[in-house]
């Protein structure tokens, strides 16, 4: 039995496209474990000079600051990746390799908070801005 596809949440879709892959949140995760074959989605708060080689690598690129006009947004359109250049209810830590999406208590719609860790595999549509769980 497979588990139901759920939409995590939306942003602010930055370069068109789709793309699943494990979460990672640092650039040198990205080059390394695409260098093994493995899809990945880069995972940042801002994004920097020192994360094009992992911004490269990965399969799709998702920023919890940022918008279309921001470097995430510029490099992914420039590199033909799909991007999510700011999406507010998401969390970074990068100390426990984990992110948490806050949801709004006042949806009767929502589950509690979800937190994924690296190596989590998700799904993301630029154009729409949206983020799924799985592939």
């Amino acid at each position: 039995m497979t588990k139901e596809r759920q939409l995590l949440a939306k942003g602010t879709g930055a370069s068109p496209g789709t793309a699943t892959g494990a979460i990672v949140f640092r650039s040198e995760d990205a080059v390394a474990m695409a260098a093994k074959g493995t899809a990945v989605i880069l995972v940042r708060i801002e994004t920097t000079a020192e994360d094009v080689p992992g911004m490269r690598a990965a399969a799709g690129i998702v920023t919890t600051r940022g918008g279309i006009t921001g470097d995430a947004a510029i490099v992914a359109r420039s590199l033909g990746k799909p991007c999510i250049a700011s999406c507010p209810p998401m969390r970074v830590d990068y100390a426990s390799d984990s992110l948490t999406v806050w949801r709004d208590s006042t949806d009767d719609k929502a589950d509690s908070d979800v937190v994924l860790a690296k190596g989590s595999i998700i799904t993301i549509d630029g154009a729409k801005g949206e983020i799924w769980t799985g592939a």
